[in-house]
C-alpha cells in the first residue's frame, strides 16, 4: 500500500469541495417557494461553508507549490528530484552525489523535514551589523503579523477562519520569538 501524498489529498479534497459547492448552487437555485426557506436556509449555509473550504484547500495547494519553489530556489540549479536530504538535520540539504550519505526524496519530504521543529540554536557568523539590523526588521514585521492575526482571530464569523488564524497567530509568535532571539544572542551591546 503506498501512501497518498498530503497534496494529493489537499487536491481531491478541492474538487470535490467545488463539486459539491456547484451542487448546492443547483439546488439553492430550485429551492425558491416559500415553503422551502427552512431549507434553503441550511443549505446556503452549507454551500457557504463549501465555498469556505474550497478557498481554503486552494490555498494550501498554492501554498505548497509555493514550498516546493523555495526548496527550488534553495538549492540552486539542482532539480527536485536529485536532492538528499540527512535525517535529523533539517537545515542541510544536498545534491545527489555524496554518495550514501543520503537517497533521493520527494520535496514534499524536504519540506516535511524543514517544517517538524523550529530550530532551537541557530548560530551566526560573527556579529554583523547590517544583518542583525534586517533580522530587527523582520522581528517587527513578525510582530505585526501576530497584531493583524490576532484582531482577525476575534473578528473572524467563521469558524473554520477563526481557528486557522489562531493556528496562524501562534506560528507568528513562535517566528517572532525567534528572530528577536537571533537578534538580543548577536546584537553587541
Amino acid at each position: 500500500m503506498t501512501m497518498r501524498r498530503m497534496i494529493d489529498i489537499v487536491r481531491e479534497a478541492r474538487k470535490v469541495e467545488e463539486k459539491t459547492e456547484k451542487d448546492y448552487r443547483k439546488l439553492l437555485k430550485k429551492l425558491d417557494k416559500p415553503e422551502y426557506a427552512d431549507l434553503r436556509g441550511l443549505i446556503l449555509r452549507l454551500a457557504i461553508d463549501t465555498a469556505f473550504h474550497k478557498r481554503l484547500m486552494e490555498a494550501l495547494e498554492k501554498a505548497y507549490d509555493d514550498a516546493v519553489k523555495l526548496v527550488s530556489e534553495y538549492m540552486g540549479e539542482q532539480r527536485n528530484e536529485d536532492i538528499a536530504l540527512i535525517p535529523g538535520v533539517p537545515t542541510l540539504v544536498m545534491p545527489m552525489g555524496f554518495g550514501p550519505i543520503g537517497a533521493r526524496v520527494p520535496p514534499e519530504e524536504v519540506i516535511e523535514e524543514f517544517l517538524k521543529n523550529f530550530p532551537s540554536e541557530v548560530v551566526l557568523p560573527d556579529s554583523e551589523e547590517k544583518l542583525i539590523e534586517i533580522l530587527r526588521r523582520y522581528a517587527e514585521e513578525e510582530g505585526r503579523m501576530k497584531e493583524l492575526y490576532d484582531e482577525l482571530s476575534r473578528r473572524a464569523f467563521h469558524p473554520v477562519v477563526r481557528e486557522l488564524v489562531r493556528e496562524l497567530k501562534r506560528n507568528e509568535e513562535q517566528h517572532e520569538e525567534l528572530v528577536k532571539g537571533l537578534v538580543e544572542k548577536y546584537s553587541k551591546g
